[in-house]
């Protein structure tokens, strides 16, 4: 990645940061200011005390000094102390703001970008990022500690003039040679010189650790990802079960040695490296340390420098080296985490895909709406192959239509696109004769009330379940509920519909796979949508619990649309139009009946091959 992108992508995260709370990093400056303020007042006042000392100042005078020294020191210590236990509801604040904009933008992307297989590369590599790298709190600190180098250089470079400008004071002598010597040009030349070579290295074996770290991160992600995944099995108590009916413990952990192992070299492999890089920085560190104590020192000799201004620069030159060598240490971690934080700057600023309509969906009170696919195909991002191919149909509010195929034909993708959560590769979908693109979002989606194959349920109360809400109409809760054969179980519980579902605190109850469905169908009826969608929802039952259920749905929508999709005949024989889907096409339609008639249709096959099953 290119200097430039590197520095604007951690703008971006930063102008975030100040956005979600404008206060965070001002503050987090000031910190690191204070602490830097007394870490340098502690080393002046050691030298200060020194000199006075050996200068026969009064035992009076060095109290007094020493005394309001440590009084400011005791209030900035204070004042840093306030700061941090305000920085810590900020950081709490960030962090979790943080979380809220993934989810925000998780919740408004567009439902084809969210699927696509690129989206859900760099959602895995953010969780495996996360897991090595720490969070946004952890980049934050970082930049905390970054300023805090870079105010330690810019003070020590101020504090160590004076040193390069002492002058011994008898004027002549060799001390005063000395001295001139020390102070001359070429001498500054090579400090300059010397100081810009370390800063050079040091920045190359910074380049070297990140390299390191970056190719380790890269290689342990695979490795990541099969222990979270092994990792589940262990702690996932419905996983249990099979894990304790079947042996597979030692199937399963063997499984994470392996893992375990593998990431066991890659950080062997990663610290002798490591190790053997930090050895020339320590070397090089000693070094110049070595040559900036022996110009103290000379200028010592040479009387230019007394006793206490030796101890306030030999701590000055300390610290400056000790910062230099931790920013390099810093900023190499840094961007390490900027390679996983990048990801969520990626993710963020992924665009919409879908056209976003204006016009408002008519209001009927009759719901005569008419849905119509014209030559409508389809192929998913990054596929090429036609899962519809030139489908044509219209679907009437009001009638039933069921949808009948073999898996894999396309039924559920039709839905997706009936429901625009993706829109057609060609063709059109039109409503009332105008394309559902030029529609309000937002108010189209609203016609429609859908159970999915894969329909999910949260864990949050019933009444919030089926109302897909925090405000509900709770008799219109209890109503839906009757209507989808669940009330009684409901009321059973001790908070009716105020029971959280599933085991995700004390009070949560875990529910069936045949009640999961009736609280699903709940959902759909409350929403009271025009049009409502059965997608396979009880393909798990057997035949007959499945006919059932969707005659009693048949019952409850009464006027509404009611499309039903299943690859059991049975289950839809009801319905006075049938759609048949083969290798993405419509290839037959008409009511039970009159496919029948087909001998040689599919329907009849699919029929016949059933038939044992519903005789």
């Amino acid at each position: 990645m290119r200097v430039k992108d590197i520095w604007q992508k951690n703008a971006k995260i930063i102008k975030w940061i100040h956005k979600e709370c404008a206060s965070y990093l001002p503050l987090m400056l000031l910190e690191e200011a204070i602490r830097t303020v007394r870490l340098y007042l502690n080393i002046w006042v050691s030298a200060q005390v020194v000199d006075r000392i050996v200068a026969g100042h009064s035992q009076e005078e060095i109290t007094h000094l020493a005394f309001f020294l440590v009084m400011l020191s005791c209030v900035l210590a204070l004042l840093q102390w306030g700061i941090d236990k305000v920085l810590i509801v900020m950081r709490r604040r960030v962090e979790n703001g943080w979380k809220v904009s993934m989810a925000r933008k998780s919740l408004t992307m567009d439902y084809q970008v969210l699927e696509n297989g690129k989206t859900q590369d760099i959602v895995k590599q953010i969780e495996e990022g996360e897991n090595y790298a720490g969070g946004i709190n952890g980049y934050c600190q970082n930049l905390a500690w970054v300023s805090k180098c870079v105010l330690v250089v810019i003070y020590s470079v101020f504090a160590l003039i004076p040193l390069f400008r002492a002058q011994v004071l008898p004027e002549s002598g060799l001390k005063k040679t000395l001295v001139d010597v020390l102070n001359s040009g070429w001498i500054g030349a090579m400090v300059i010189f010397m100081f810009g070579v370390m800063v050079i290295y040091l920045y190359k074996l910074m380049k070297r650790i990140t390299e390191v770290q970056n190719r380790n991160f890269e290689c342990a992600i695979p490795n990541n990802r099969r222990f979270f995944y092994f990792k589940s099995y262990i702690m996932d108590y419905a996983k249990g079960k099979s894990v304790r009916i079947y042996n597979m413990l030692p199937l399963v952990m063997q499984k994470v040695k392996e893992v375990a192992e593998n990431n066991r070299r890659l950080w062997d492999g990663e610290v002798q490296q490591l190790r053997r890089i930090n050895v020339r920085h320590k070397g090089l560190f000693s070094i110049c340390l070595l040559l900036a104590y022996l110009y103290v020192g000379l200028k010592v000799l040479g009387g230019a420098v007394s006793i206490g201004e030796l101890a306030f620069y030999v701590g000055i030159i300390m610290n400056l080296f000790e910062c230099i060598s931790n920013t390099m240490d810093i900023v190499s971690f840094m961007m390490l985490k900027s390679e996983y934080l990048f990801n969520y700057v990626e993710y963020l600023d992924l665009p919409n895909e879908k056209y976003d309509g204006t016009l408002p969906v008519e209001k009927r009170l009759d719901n005569e709406y008419e849905l119509e696919f014209r030559n409508v195909s389809f192929h998913y991002p990054n596929s090429e192959e036609m899962v519809l191919d030139h489908v044509n149909a219209k679907i009437h509010v009001g009638r039933k239509m069921a949808i009948v195929g073999p898996n894999g034909c396309g039924k559920s993708t039709f839905i997706k696109l009936l429901c625009r959560l993706y829109d057609p590769t060609e063709g059109e979908i039109l409503l009332n004769g105008i394309d559902i693109r030029k529609y309000d979002y937002d108010e189209y989606r609203n016609l429609f009330g859908v159970v999915f194959q894969d329909f999910q349920l949260f864990a949050f109360s019933v009444a919030q379940n089926v109302a897909a809400g925090t405000d509900y109409d709770v008799d219109r809760v209890w109503s839906c509920l009757e209507q989808a054969g669940l009330k009684k179980r409901v009321t059973e519980w001790e908070k009716g519909i105020e029971t959280a579902i599933y085991k995700q605190d004390d009070e949560g109850v875990e529910i069936s796979g045949g009640e999961a469905q009736k609280l699903a169908i709940a959902r759909a009826l409350y929403r009271d949508a025009p049009v409502v969608i059965l997608d396979e929802p009880t393909a798990a039952l057997d035949p007959i619990a499945e006919l059932e259920i969707y005659e009693k749905f048949n019952e409850l929508v009464e006027d509404k649309t009611a499309i039903f999709i299943s690859h059991r005949m049975s289950s839809c024989r009801f319905c006075k139009n049938i759609l048949v889907f083969d290798g993405g096409q419509i290839v037959q339609m008409g009511s039970h009946e009159q496919l029948l008639e087909n001998k040689e249709g599919l329907y009849t096959q699919l029929w016949n091959a059933q038939a044992q099953y519903y005789s």
